[in-house]
């Protein structure tokens, strides 16, 4: 509650202020101003509830002050405080609607009393717009609380019937009924527009409708039968076509996903989970699609896409030879495959293009190139991935990591060394599980002075030769680890160590922990 006092005697002014018990009365807020026209200025950004003046000051005296906020602030309440019995200012006063009127010298109980009453009549006042703004509200509260309540089941039908009635809607409830879910992925500040768009979609139909908002990216609507036509499928069709042409105007990522048409409003439960299984799918169309129940492929949820093991190792390979158009051709075959698998956990899709990527930083980081932000905290692969929403997102934010990484690789091309380290490279991917693999086998493959491979290798990597050697045979080794059939001394065989006891000891130098404390850590 907040309270402009305005009082020219500083003696007066100073006791009421020391003198009231403000917090108490309630009063949050308090300004005070030392005659009218300091208070007409206070008052302009104060916007004060309750204003507590002196009747005769200077400059301004009580009543024009009055008159003024009355003007601007009406809602404002005036307690006048005058030392004079004058009948023209209690005539203002009674015109002005003051609250009270306290006469000189103030008794401080009386004041008190009177500033109470003030109180109480704003308090009052402000029920009523409350009461006001919540019955015309509340009706479309009502609306919006009957939809969750028909997804959400363990209703009485009786009641909820009777909520619907109360709150001005009439829909056939045993009578055919669908739910439309929609997702919208950045909803933000037009999230408030949502209903008015619904309402001007759907204003053409008659066939009835409610909405709500179920969670921050997802909203429903059902649709129920009319007095004289029932929900039929061309009915959604339209009405779903309808909603995503006015969604096109102000969201630029939604999907809309419809359930079946269940026999009764009061099986909309069923409705609703089938439009959220429906909804899935929209991970695999383009952004702003259409997800119809009857839509052919609406089996698919039985189709799941299975990652072939190959796959993972012709990409690796297409990135060793620096073959860039081969893999991204073979990331744009795996996701015209998944699309026709929408039965796919969205999880799986993930973390299929999330090994995609590590493979391509892995890469990176063979040729001293820097493809993720390493010193944030958090995964920044995974988070990049984790972002997406749709599959054609994954897949842009994969090739554009892909096409990265070709740019880097030609940037660092100048004199050949490129070239040369690549085959370093390839001779190395090659060989690594020769267990006599020597900086001399490599130079004697590239045909130069070991002094010069290595030179040109470090320069190209910012490693050694066998520094890489040692870091792709321990890349190697957890691969197979992760494999429980495998023993550890034939995981060590086969990443180019003959001494068992001499691959763990280089394993934890690596990682910090045993072969076997890794294959364990992997498996929980």
């Amino acid at each position: 509650m907040k309270l402009l006092f305005a009082e020219d005697e500083k003696f007066t002014r100073e006791g009421v202020l020391k003198s009231v018990s403000w917090e108490r009365l309630g009063i949050t807020e308090l300004h005070e101003a030392v005659d009218g026209l300091d208070a007409v200025a206070i008052a302009e950004q104060f916007k004060p509830d309750i204003v507590l003046t002196d009747i005769r000051m200077p400059r301004m005296d009580g009543i024009e002050l009055a008159f003024h906020l009355r003007r601007k602030y009406p809602q404002c309440k005036i307690v006048f405080m005058s030392g004079y019995a004058d009948k023209e200012y209690l005539k203002a006063a009674i015109t002005l609607k003051a609250v009270s009127y306290v006469e000189k010298p103030i008794d401080v109980e009386e004041l008190e009393d009177a500033l109470r009453g003030a109180i109480d009549i704003v308090l009052e006042e402000q029920r009523h717009v409350a009461n006001d703004t919540v019955a015309k509200e509340n009706k479309s509260y009502m609306k919006q609380e009957a939809a969750l309540q028909l997804i959400r089941g363990g209703y009485d039908e009786d009641m909820l019937h009777s909520r619907l009635l109360a709150a001005d809607f009439t829909a056939v409830m045993q009578a055919p009924a669908a739910t439309a879910v929609i997702k919208l992925i950045s909803p933000g500040s037009q999230k408030e527009t949502l209903g008015h768009l619904i309402e001007e979609a759907l204003a053409s139909s008659e066939q009835p409708y409610l909405y709500a908002w179920k969670d921050d990216h997802h909203a429903i609507v059902h649709f129920f039968s009319h007095q004289h036509d029932g929900v039929e499928i061309s009915h959604v069709r339209h009405l779903c076509y309808e909603l995503s042409v006015a969604l096109k105007r102000e969201f630029g990522l939604f999907s809309i996903a419809a359930g079946k048409i269940v026999p009764s409003a009061y099986k909309l439960q069923e409705s609703y989970t089938s439009a959220v299984l429906r909804l899935q799918e929209s991970f695999f169309h383009k952004p702003c699609s259409l997800i119809l129940h009857d839509n052919t492929g609406s089996d698919a949820q039985s189709l799941h896409y299975v990652t072939q093991p190959e796959q993972l190792v012709r990409f690796t390979e297409a990135l060793s030879e620096e073959h860039f158009a081969d893999a991204d051709q073979l990331l744009a075959t795996i996701t015209g495959d998944i699309r026709q698998h929408p039965g796919t956990l969205i999880v799986s899709v993930k973390e299929l293009y999330y090994r995609f990527i590590l493979e391509m930083d892995k890469f990176a980081q063979s040729r001293n190139i820097t493809l993720f932000d390493t010193s944030e905290e958090n995964d920044v692969a995974w988070k990049l991935i984790l972002e997406c929403h749709y599959l054609d997102d994954i897949h842009r934010v994969t090739a554009m990591k892909l096409d990265e990484l070709r740019k880097a690789i030609q940037d660092r091309s100048s004199g050949g060394m490129s070239s040369t380290s690549s085959r370093i490279v390839r001779f190395i991917h090659l060989h690594y599980a020769d267990d006599d693999l020597s900086v001399q086998d490599v130079s004697d493959h590239m045909q130069m002075t070991a002094s010069h491979l290595i030179s040109i290798f470090k320069d190209a990597t910012g490693k050694t030769i066998k520094q890489y050697v040692t870091e792709y045979r321990m890349e190697k080794a957890k691969e197979l680890l992760r494999n429980n059939r495998l023993k550890v001394l034939d995981v060590a065989s086969q990443v180019g160590f003959k001494d068992g006891e001499h691959f763990a000891k280089i394993f934890r130098k690596s990682t910090g922990m045993t072969p076997s404390e890794y294959r364990e850590r992997c498996q929980s």
